[in-house]
């Protein structure tokens, strides 16, 4: 059973630093070069960092329970995570390589737009990769501009999303 959660620093950093890090290694593969790759997540981030980084935001985790689990605890290896800010920037949407497509993506995106409406947010925005994009345009979003940040020497292309979520 999938459940979403609240990102704890100190359960989680490691563990989602490392998904981050697989899910553009290995998910990415086929949209972006392996040049680019390397420049976007050569590593995975480092713990204190990443947590304070997550920390900052609103992030939500997807975990899997076991019939066992209690939903309170929310135990398991983080299958994604969604990190929304005060400004409704969607800034860190990720999701395990071997889970694409199964429904933590659309877990998180729910749970996220519920916290947005929660706080009073009419407008979400994002910089999706190509990946991403997909998703997003799916969703009613709509693509702003094209985007080239730099990484390590390397240009990526992204791209600025928004939704109005008043209608």
């Amino acid at each position: 059973m999938l459940h979403i959660r609240r990102f704890r620093p100190d359960d989680d950093a490691a563990a989602t630093a490392r998904l981050f890090h697989a899910s553009i290694r290995e998910g990415a593969v086929g949209a972006y070069s392996e040049e680019q790759l390397a420049a976007w997540a050569p590593a995975p981030p480092e713990t204190a960092e990443w947590a304070a980084r997550l920390g900052s935001m609103t992030t939500l985790i997807a975990v899997e329970l076991a019939a066992s689990d209690d939903e309170e605890d929310g135990e398991g290896d983080p299958l994604g995570f969604m990190s929304l800010t005060d400004a409704g920037h969607i800034d860190l949407a990720y999701v395990r390589p071997d889970r694409f497509g199964t429904g933590v993506s659309d877990a998180l995106y729910n749970a996220v737009l519920s916290v947005a409406r929660t706080s009073g947010l009419r407008r979400l925005t994002t910089d999706a990769s190509h990946l991403a994009r997909r998703f997003f345009e799916k969703r009613g979003w709509h693509v702003l501009r094209e985007q080239r940040p730099v990484r390590h020497g390397i240009a990526l292309t992204n791209f600025r999303m928004v939704i109005d979520l008043d209608g």
